[in-house]
């Protein structure tokens, strides 16, 4: 399985935490993010990892390097500016397979494998992992009979299911063809030119723990699930970070 990280981004939403320190390697423990989610991408099946760099590129290359401490091949796609989400995707050298693409902002205990072999048994042109949230209404809310004047029913501040891009997919190479060459690009723009051209989108929902780290509050919470229980997001064999 081929796995291709976006880590370009300049995570301005982080403040000062982001000044000289790419997102990728926000610290959880003894890890940094990205370490996490390479040993997690290993296990998985991944042989070979991409990591399209852009902000800091050159600090994650001195943490990561070849991945050798890893145990995994990780090579790299530089873009002289941010791309966005999808932009970087345009440059991936030799990417003849479908590839597991994800935000390097995540921390997540998803079963990558799986998400890839849906994907692979679909036929789909991309498939999107996606999280059912609740976002509560603080408002009373108006039912209207059919007049459009009647007033049927009131909830007051209800719960509405919406199901969320998890900022992890499936992408076939061939959807490459749709992004802008070295134009800043996210994701689902290039998600609407697949479906305009007719082409199939997959979602599949998944209920594994799930942080996006991109803000202060989204970083602190994810912290205090990772010392909670590390092992929800660590192979358990996996003690100690590699030197």
């Amino acid at each position: 399985m081929h796995a291709i990280v976006i880590a370009g981004g300049k995570g301005t939403r982080l403040g000062p935490l982001t000044a000289e320190t790419p997102k990728a390697l926000m610290r959880f423990g003894e890890f940094t993010l990205l370490e996490i989610t390479l040993l997690r991408l290993r296990e998985a099946g991944a042989d070979r990892v991409t990591l399209c760099v852009s902000h800091l590129g050159e600090v994650i290359r001195q943490v990561i390097g070849s991945g050798d401490a890893l145990g995994i091949a990780v090579e790299y796609c530089h873009d002289p500016v941010p791309l966005g989400t999808a932009g970087p995707l345009r440059q991936v050298p030799h990417w003849e397979e479908p590839a597991l693409v994800m935000n390097c902002d995540i921390l997540t205990a998803l079963d990558f494998g799986r998400l890839y072999r849906l994907h692979v048994d679909s036929g789909a042109r991309m498939t999107v992992a996606t999280q059912r949230r609740h976002v509560v209404v603080p408002f009373g809310v108006i039912e209207f009979a059919e007049t459009g004047h009647e007033v049927r029913a009131i909830r007051e501040k209800p719960s509405l299911p919406f199901d969320v891009s998890a900022g992890i997919y499936v992408v076939d190479p061939k959807a490459k063809d749709l992004i802008p060459m070295r134009e800043p690009t996210d994701m689902p723009a290039l998600m609407r030119a697949l479906l305009e051209e007719g082409h199939s989108v997959q979602a599949s929902s998944f209920t594994d723990v799930w942080h996006d780290i991109g803000t202060p509050a989204g970083y602190q919470a994810a912290q205090r699930d990772f010392a909670a229980d590390p092992t929800a997001y660590l192979v358990p064999k996996i003690a100690t970070p590699q030197p």
